[in-house]
């Protein structure tokens, strides 16, 4: 391990801003910036210490559930041409290789977090515009996605809570 870490150096900017820059500091706008400041660098260093382990949590809890998504589809499939074009894209990410050994970055990861989201999306349109079709199977397959979407607000709350709330005004 390089030492110090990346979080430790932002810790370090943090703490030499608030102790030398800040208390020269007399303008609002100024003191806002460097507020500012000390939050975006609060928030860098939680995302270097848990974003790769969000998006490996992520990955985990998509994959299944564009999984059920695609079983309700092939349920309706043959009825529904928008639902067969929706599966094929299903059917392509979920095909795509999974590195499942080794170091992955969080560059890398994203991307396919990003991929999986963009099936969760068309998946919650495709479900909401057949809500009328009062489909039990639809209904559980929409509640499916709105925990999803609920559980990585909550997700993404780790790493934006901690960094700006509680450390004074942002601008």
């Amino acid at each position: 391990m390089l030492l110090p870490t990346s979080v430790d150096v932002l810790r370090c900017i943090e703490r030499t801003l608030d102790t030398t820059i800040a208390p020269t500091l007399t303008g609002g706008g100024e003191r806002s910036a460097l507020a500012t400041i000390g939050h975006l660098l609060r928030h860098v260093a939680l995302r270097i210490e848990l974003e790769g382990q969000m998006l490996v949590d992520d990955i985990a809890a998509v994959r299944p559930l564009l999984a059920q998504v695609d079983a309700y589809l092939g349920s309706i499939v043959p009825d529904n041409v928008e639902g067969a074009a929706l599966r094929s894209r299903l059917a392509a990410i979920l095909s795509r290789p999974q590195q499942t050994n080794g170091y992955r970055s969080v560059a890398n990861l994203t991307e396919e977090v990003t991929e999986l989201r963009q099936g969760i999306c068309d998946a919650l349109s495709f479900v909401q515009t057949r809500a009328s079709d009062q489909n039990p199977q639809a209904k559980t397959v929409h509640d499916a996605l709105l925990s999803y979407l609920a559980w990585e607000a909550e997700q993404e709350s780790k790493i934006i809570d901690p960094a700006f709330e509680g450390f004074g005004p942002r601008r």
